[in-house]
């Protein structure tokens, strides 16, 4: 059982991880506790399937059963969080970040530029609620109380920042409380920023809906609840993903299946509202439902769930708390004093409360704990985002990871000697892969690849890489003949060919297209068009002439091993996220988009955002119009 309203301390290093985790068969004694993965509850049939030792599925039939899964955390609402934020839901993710700030802090005494040191020493926390709150005091208070131990880090470069999308934080306390703790907050160094909804994460920075962004080498997330994907199977009545129930906490019209916590929408017949999922009022549904179930056996009539909030409370940093206790509001060092008594008689056992009130005396005494044990980080197979204009990495880089395009393009480049400026060699999308070249050779990056559009890659890490090329024969053959075909370049090895495409606007090759197809056409009508005139695809656009896919003769082919009907629409079958170029791209880099793809052909558009077909670009044209000049200066 973790005890959330301490993970902050514990990111802090307020306290040890320990006593924030309390193991249940210590805490229940007499309890049969069983630890296994529920993956299917029957309520009709009133049992529950499980997953435990050695995968080996499992049931267990039950007179009564509450849920109380609590709620996910779903990362994935916001492009590129789940890939670059620390989450904050349990301890270990508390102690993660704990280390991590520390390393940050290590690194920024070592920078030799100010600037990456000012980057390494950037926080930022979004979400303005408790746990939000609560760690951004939290790392304010660590990296600037233990900067006296490094000789290079300056407290005015220390950039501790909280977004927030509302006008004021903490929207759970009153008014002047949320004032209070604002101007607290930014006094400690605390950079507060309203009003802004994140719309984007990378691995750089936190960009906003309106445009603008903060930069951050360290962004945690504590916003993106989820229903637990346990709640989503079950075929019960729901509100916004929660268990839905009677004033008795039953589920409804279900008799023996009880929910409390985040999991369940429960009426306070306090109030007649939807009881908040906080802790506070989970604690005292779990002892109403254990009250209830009792009741139901002994055939007496069972009880609505009432309570009356006792208050909120919350730390933000610098021994200062708000808090809202039996109806008076109180602020400073007296309610971070409350703030720490209440949790501390909270906790389930004595030894737990004796264990942290050891730590929080500690602390008061002597400085907080640096240490931070380091490993090797094992590698992974991991996703990462980029917005437009994202170095994924720069050329003369080292070479430490290998990538494919999930979604969204990017362009290879590469600095031209003649005008120090940096030249696009080819744009690759969905499906493509990169930085197998660095890999397979053992050298830096060749070349930089920057994102073109939005970009969600899968990143396999070098070691990764190199385990799975060397036992995997298809995959390492794969590779080769990519090399192969990415280092046979016609226009380098011949520079006359090169200088003649370099000077030729891409406009001269530009072909209209003789016929489209709509999303709303049948499979039927693809095949006449692609079938007769000798055309190797179609482009699909919508009414506006915006390009939402492709047809090819190998995408009718396979449309038919899958038997799709002649009237299937195209949309179904069509190719989605095809390469397309854009008539400000430069003849080379359209050559070497189709020579990295082994392409015939590719789409251009106006401009990559808006994808106004322009037409199309044949790499036969491309090559005779070159050998035609070639062969007229004689060559």
């Amino acid at each position: 059982m973790v005890f959330q309203p301490l993970l902050a301390e514990v990111v802090g290093a307020s306290i040890s991880p320990e006593p924030v985790a309390v193991p249940l068969r210590q805490m229940l004694p007499g309890v049969y506790c069983r630890t296994e993965d529920v993956i299917h509850i029957d309520v009709n049939n009133n049992y529950v399937e499980f997953s435990g030792d050695r995968s080996k599925k499992g049931m267990m039939y039950y007179d009564h059963l509450v849920i109380a899964c609590g709620s996910d955390v779903n990362m994935g609402l916001i492009a590129g969080m789940a890939d670059h934020a620390f989450p904050l839901k349990t301890v270990g993710d508390a102690v993660a970040l704990r280390y991590h700030v520390l390393q940050q802090m290590e690194n920024a005494e070592i920078a030799d530029n100010i600037d990456l040191r000012k980057w390494y020493l950037s926080f930022v926390i979004v979400g303005g609620g408790f746990s939000g709150v609560e760690v951004a005091g939290e790392i304010n208070d660590l990296v600037r109380e233990t900067r006296k131990y490094y000789r290079n880090i300056p407290k005015e470069e220390i950039k501790v920042t909280l977004i927030h999308s509302r006008d004021q934080i903490l929207p759970e306390v009153t008014s002047d409380l949320r004032d209070f703790a604002r101007i607290k907050m930014e006094q400690a160094g605390v950079k507060v920023v309203l009003n802004k909804r994140v719309s984007y994460v990378t691995s750089e920075c936190v960009g906003f809906t309106d445009g603008g962004s903060v930069e951050g080498a360290t962004i945690v997330c504590t916003v993106g609840n989820a229903p637990s994907p346990m709640i989503d199977k079950l075929d019960v009545p729901k509100d916004k993903g929660r268990l839905l129930t009677e004033p008795d906490m039953r589920i409804s019209g279900i008799g023996n299946v009880w929910a409390i916590g985040d999991c369940a929408f429960i009426m306070n017949d306090y109030d007649k509202m939807p009881s908040p999922t906080t802790g506070q009022f989970a604690e005292r549904q779990g002892r109403q439902a254990a009250d209830n179930i009792v009741r139901v056996l002994k055939g007496q009539e069972t009880k609505p769930f009432r309570f009356k909030l006792i208050g909120q409370l919350c730390a933000i940093g610098g021994h200062n708390a708000v808090a809202e206790f039996l109806g008076i509001h109180i602020s400073g060092f007296l309610a971070w004093f409350l703030w720490r008594s209440v949790y501390l008689f909270k906790l389930p056992s004595l030894s737990h409360q004796i264990k942290v009130s050891f730590d929080w005396a500690w602390e008061i005494f002597y400085s907080r704990d640096l240490a931070h044990p380091k490993g090797d980080k094992t590698e992974r197979v991991s996703r990462a985002h980029f917005q437009p204009g994202d170095y994924i990495f720069k050329e003369g880089d080292p070479s430490v990871s290998f990538y494919i395009i999930e979604s969204g393009e990017v362009e290879v480049l590469r600095m031209s000697a003649e005008s120090g400026k940096e030249t696009v060699l080819a744009v690759l999308g969905q499906g493509d892969f990169f930085g197998e070249m660095a890999l397979l050779e053992n050298r830096n990056r060749g070349a930089s690849v920057r994102a073109r559009t939005n970009v969600e890659l899968t990143v396999m890490g070098s070691k990764v890489f190199q385990q799975i090329s060397g036992a995997l024969a298809p995959f390492k053959e794969f590779l080769a003949d990519a090399v192969r075909r990415r280092s046979s370049d016609i226009w380098e090895r011949i520079p006359a060919a090169y200088n003649i495409l370099k000077a030729e606007p891409l406009g001269t090759f530009i072909k209209p297209l003789s016929d489209r197809l709509s999303p709303s056409d049948t499979f039927r009508d693809a095949v006449r068009k692609l079938s007769g005139e000798g055309l190797d695809f179609c482009c699909v656009t919508d009414d506006s002439g915006k390009l939402i896919g492709i047809v090819t003769r190998t995408d009718i082919f396979r449309a038919v091993d899958a038997a799709v009907r002649p009237e299937t629409n195209v949309s179904v079958f069509m190719n989605q996220s095809p390469v397309c170029v854009t008539v400000k791209d430069s003849s080379t880099a359209v050559a070497g988009t189709m020579r990295v793809r082994g392409l015939k052909w590719v789409p251009v558009v106006d401009d990559p955002s808006s994808l106004h077909i322009e037409g199309y670009v044949r790499r036969d044209g491309m090559l005779g119009f070159v050998l035609e000049k070639l062969s007229e200066i004689g060559i």
